[in-house]
């Protein structure tokens, strides 16, 4: 009996190496990366027909069987993933990136000083120091590119310095479009899900008594004892691919002394108002939101509120004129702080975007990217400046300027309490 079991279970091992070695006959051999490279094809369907081309010369290859799905290959278990532009065919993240070279970009070896400052508006230093502090919100690789996280944000700020189309972008880059897109939108979606944390509203109480501290030392705004925040805001002109036409949209800020921007809200011109925006709605229901007697300054499109100073619109006499000319530094901040981002960020002048949504976390970014060169103090927006005199913020429609109201009574009494303070 115990013979018996022995030759019956060598038996079952023989015939279990038979078949594997026949199914290792079947398979199709294994290409190294060398056989596919980089892709520089302008357009996804280009790139995209190169790729099921030679996909579809190896599939000849196989037997009847694994054609007709009796027997899947090893790779068939990974999650597939749908490639745009031909519905009938998928590519697995694996073999994608198993064929395709990781698309790997280094602005800093690329051009000397005087070209990367040209195209990214900063300094090199500054551009390492912003990549390290962002790199923890990146991917080590994104599939199916397997792009490192320095192309993902060399792309990134490629795009948003110079504001050049996808195309070009992926043509100056040896890639396609497609991959360009995910790479930059991927960028957008990360930078813009950590807006708390790198568009920082005071909400300490020691971070309030700084910001207000903070203004003190700038000699023109001494007498504004209690500002908290300059707000500011600028129309853009956006086209939206989602409507296929052009939009205007509204950006609105809130800046610090240093030109840090606290607070960011973006939406379609017709529907913008200060009172409908998520920090005019804080503001109004929770007077907490700021220190008690603060207020904000902007300029004569905003409302009148006894948390928001704002210019008298029709000054009667040398005080209230006085008073006007007494605000002209605060706004003169918030308009110097939308200069400084467009000057940088020129995507800024001509958005375009495939919703209003993805503008705002286009927007978003671009306030974040804004706040970590006022950090590390890169100086290129004002030497920028000083050398362009074009003022981006000033620029009104004055056919579609709207004032805002100014008959608050609370509003009204605020101001000439700040009115006696500011011209004794």
């Amino acid at each position: 009996m115990e013979s018996i079991l022995l030759s019956n279970i060598a038996a079952i091992i023989v015939k279990d190496v038979l078949i594997d070695d026949n199914k290792t006959k079947n398979e199709p051999p294994k290409f190294i990366t060398k056989e596919f490279p980089l892709l520089s094809a302008d357009t996804d369907d280009e790139a995209l027909h190169f790729f099921l081309k030679q996909n579809r010369a190896k599939k000849r290859r196989k037997s009847d069987d694994i054609q007709n799905n009796t027997e899947k290959p090893v790779s068939s278990n990974l999650n597939r993933v749908s490639v745009e532009g031909d519905a009938r065919s998928t590519i697995t993240p694996y073999e994608f990136s198993k064929h395709q070279a990781p698309l790997e970009i280094n602005l800093i070896n690329k051009f000397n000083t005087i070209l990367f400052e040209g195209y990214l508006h900063m300094s090199k230093i500054t551009f390492l120091r912003i990549f390290k502090r962002l790199r923890r919100f990146l991917p080590n690789e994104h599939i199916p590119t397997a792009a490192p996280p320095q192309s993902i944000f060399s792309l990134a700020l490629w795009k948003l310095s110079t504001d050049e189309h996808f195309e070009d972008i992926a043509r100056k880059f040896n890639t396609t479009k497609h991959i360009c897109q995910q790479l930059i939108r991927l960028f957008w979606r990360r930078i813009s899900a950590q807006y708390e944390l790198l568009i920082q509203w005071p909400s300490t109480p020691e971070k309030r008594n700084y910001n207000i501290q903070n203004f003190q030392t700038l000699h023109q705004l001494k007498k504004f004892g209690q500002l908290f925040g300059i707000v500011a805001s600028k129309k853009l002109d956006v086209f939206l691919e989602a409507e296929n036409e052009e939009r205007q949209v509204v950006l609105q800020i809130i800046c610090d002394a240093d030109q840090k921007i606290t607070d960011s809200f973006l939406v379609l011109a017709d529907e913008y108002s200060f009172d409908a925006s998520p920090i005019g709605q804080t503001l109004a229901l929770n007077v907490q939101t700021m220190p008690t007697g603060s207020y904000l300054i902007g300029n004569n499109s905003f409302p009148l509120k006894p948390y928001l100073m704002r210019p008298i619109g029709e000054p009667s006499d040398d005080e209230e004129r006085n008073f006007n000319s007494a605000l002209q530094p605060a706004l003169h901040i918030g308009e110097q702080v939308l200069d400084a981002m467009a000057k940088r960020f020129n995507v800024l002048y001509a958005l375009e975007a495939r919703n209003i949504h993805e503008v705002r976390k286009i927007v978003d970014t671009v306030c974040a990217l804004h706040n970590l060169c006022v950090e590390m103090e890169d100086d290129y927006s004002e030497r920028k400046l000083k050398d362009m005199q074009f003022n981006w913020a000033k620029v009104i429609d004055e056919g579609s300027k709207k004032l805002g109201d100014e008959q608050d009574e609370q509003g009204k009494q605020k101001r000439r309490a700040l009115m006696a303070q500011v011209l004794n």
